[in-house]
Order: C-alpha cells, then sequence, then structure tokens
C-alpha cells in the first residue's frame, strides 16, 4: 500500500506517522501549500514534500485527506475519481450536496471512502456496542475552550457532529423532529450548542457542544428500560449500572423500608437495589484503529466502519441543527450576531 496525506495540520501529521509506522504501508508523499510544515513533516517520516496535491505520485494507493473543511470536496473528488481509496478528515464536506457527490464518485469508481469520525474507534465506543444497550434517552456533553483550529466552521461541524455520528450509530432510527438553539462569541460562526433530537422509534437525545468553555469534557450517556450507561470518552473509562429485580419488586422492597434504618442511602442503594459495574475498555490509539480500519477495507473492498454514507447522516442532521439554530438567532436579533454555515441539507458557561 503506497499512502499519502494531504494536510499535516494538527491532524494530518499523525497520520503521516501512522502511515510510516504501519507494516505493509509505505508514506510516499505529503502536500501541504505551507512548505515549512510539510517539509518538516515529510523530512520526519522519510517522504517527499510537495506543495500541491495533484503533484502526489500518480501510483498512490490510498489518501488521507486532512486540509480545511472547505477543500474536502475538491481534494477527496480528485483521488476518488481516478480510484484512489480517501480517509477524509470530519466532516466530510461543507454541505450535503458536496458529501453525496463524493459518495457518487466512490461508488461510480470502486474507491474506498472512509471518514474521520474517529470517536468510533474509542474504546467507550466498542464498550457501548458490547453491552448491546438499545437507548431510550441519550445525553451528550463535548466542551473545551477554543482551539484555534477549525475556525472556517462552527461549534455543530467542529465539534457536535463527533457525537451525532456515535447517536446515528446506537439509536439506528430516523430523525423525526429536531429543536436547537447557538450562540456566536468570538465570531460569525456559533460557538455553543444545543439540540433535542426526537427518533421516529420514540428515543430522545440532548446534545451539547461548546468551544469556549474553561474545562475539557467528552461524556455521553445512554438510559434504556434496562440498564444506564455512563462514558467518559476523554478518561476512557465507563460504568453500567442495572436494577437488581424487577420494578414491582423493588417497589414493594422499598415501600416496606424503614429510611431511619439507613445510615448511608448511596451504599445501601448500590447494594441491595442497583448493581454498578466498571466497563473494561481496551487501551488504544483510536486514530491508529481508525487508519488500520481504512486499509483493511482498502485491501479486502469491505464495507468501511464509517462510510460515506454513515457521514451523510451525520451531515444532514447537523443540517438540519444548524438550520434551527439560524432561526433561533434571527428571532433573537439584535441580541445576537448572525451564525452562518452549510448552505445544505444545557451548555457550559463562557
Amino acid at each position: 500500500m503506497r499512502a499519502a496525506v494531504v494536510g499535516v495540520g494538527h491532524l494530518g501529521q499523525h497520520h503521516a506517522r501512522i502511515y510510516a509506522q504501519m507494516a505493509g504501508v509505505d508514506l510516499v508523499g505529503i502536500a501541504d501549500p505551507d512548505e515549512t510544515a510539510g517539509r518538516t513533516i515529510a523530512d520526519r517520516y522519510g517522504a517527499p514534500w510537495c506543495a500541491d496535491y495533484r503533484e502526489l505520485p500518480d501510483d498512490v494507493t490510498l489518501v488521507s485527506v486532512a486540509s480545511p473543511t472547505k477543500s474536502h470536496h475538491e481534494i477527496a473528488a480528485y483521488f476518488l475519481s481516478r480510484g484512489i481509496s480517501v480517509l477524509v478528515e470530519k466532516p466530510l464536506t461543507q454541505t450535503l450536496e458536496e458529501g453525496e457527490d463524493l459518495v457518487r464518485i466512490a461508488g461510480e469508481t470502486g474507491a474506498i471512502l472512509q471518514v474521520g469520525h474517529v470517536e468510533r474507534f474509542n474504546p467507550a465506543c466498542a464498550a457501548i456496542d458490547r453491552l448491546g444497550v438499545e437507548p431510550r434517552f441519550v445525553e451528550c456533553d463535548r466542551i473545551s475552550p477554543f482551539s484555534f483550529r477549525s475556525s472556517d466552521i462552527g461549534v455543530v461541524l467542529d465539534l457536535m457532529i463527533h457525537d451525532l455520528d456515535l447517536i446515528l450509530h446506537f439509536v439506528r432510527s430516523e430523525v423525526e423532529r429536531v429543536e436547537a438553539i447557538g450562540i456566536s462569541v468570538l465570531g460569525l460562526q456559533e460557538d455553543i450548542a444545543n439540540a433535542r433530537l426526537v427518533f421516529a422509534n420514540g428515543c430522545v437525545a440532548n446534545v451539547t457542544a461548546s468551544r469556549v468553555s474553561m474545562k475539557v469534557e467528552r461524556k455521553i450517556r445512554l438510559f434504556a428500560p434496562e440498564c444506564y450507561a455512563s462514558l467518559d470518552f476523554g478518561a476512557r473509562q465507563g460504568a453500567v449500572y442495572r436494577r437488581k429485580g424487577g420494578p414491582s419488586e423493588l417497589s414493594g422492597a422499598i415501600a416496606g423500608l424503614d429510611p431511619k434504618s439507613i445510615t448511608d442511602p448511596r451504599a445501601f442503594l448500590f447494594g441491595d437495589f442497583i448493581s454498578a459495574e466498571q466497563i473494561a475498555m481496551d487501551d488504544h490509539e483510536p486514530l491508529l484503529k481508525e487508519i488500520e480500519a481504512f486499509v483493511a477495507s482498502v485491501r479486502t473492498g469491505d464495507r468501511p466502519v464509517v462510510s460515506g454514507e454513515d457521514a451523510l447522516r451525520a451531515l444532514d442532521l447537523a443540517g438540519r441543527i444548524l438550520t434551527e439554530i439560524r432561526g433561533f438567532q434571527e428571532r433573537s436579533e439584535p441580541y445576537l450576531p448572525a451564525t452562518s454555515g452549510p448552505e445544505s441539507t444545557g451548555a457550559d458557561s463562557v
């Protein structure tokens, strides 16, 4: 496999590192218009540098596209149209129409199109998959300080889209209704956003994203009739809670209790009525697993773990959320600045 990387900023440099260290893969090119950054990474991993991605070797097998979002369609389409497989960082594209075009091209040429929703490869996500939870309520919080990267998009496409992809993966039902609000703080793009999603199967999801927070937090909570699961994607730890017995049985037992006899309610609750179990998680680098899965799909021709179609669903949902946010901001004028976003398709304090 002959690999190349387009864009070696914060994420792209790690794509280059992993390809350079991967057995059976040769890193044969780095493309970045910034000569200093491009040459630095190219020299570090023993690959040639070029400013223009069209100057990469003709016989490249697969390419990671980690350039700014606005260029994803142009660059990915160039390689996919030549039958070269592409791993494009999230979000897939700026607009739904651009994303649909990439999926179409990949389908016509047979090239693999995988999208970098890296949280799918987080040990926490794998833990939820193993539990087989069918959630009826989902709560996601993804907040952090401003990174001064991805300033060409708002927090919905920058951060929230990770959780949108995860929720669609876990719930596996159509979204019937979307309510959302968002506030711009540092520019014209929304920096804080909250969305409430109602699914056809009755599940409800509450999603919060902020990039102007004082702390970093990436958590998801899933509530199901049989259990409650809480996962911390940053710390890669979590727990699942299950009741000991049926609702009628527990209700009867609680009714017969004398509250005065309980010296430690927490210990009593999680000893006699609810079991708490720590979730075992594999210790691995999510990006490494993502790239390994991409290379495997290119070798076998199998559907990627995160396909172009998967990314389109998340992008479409993000577009619906942004439409609601624009409506919220228009109703709130003149108190809030306008937010720009794709043409289609409980936040932490500042």
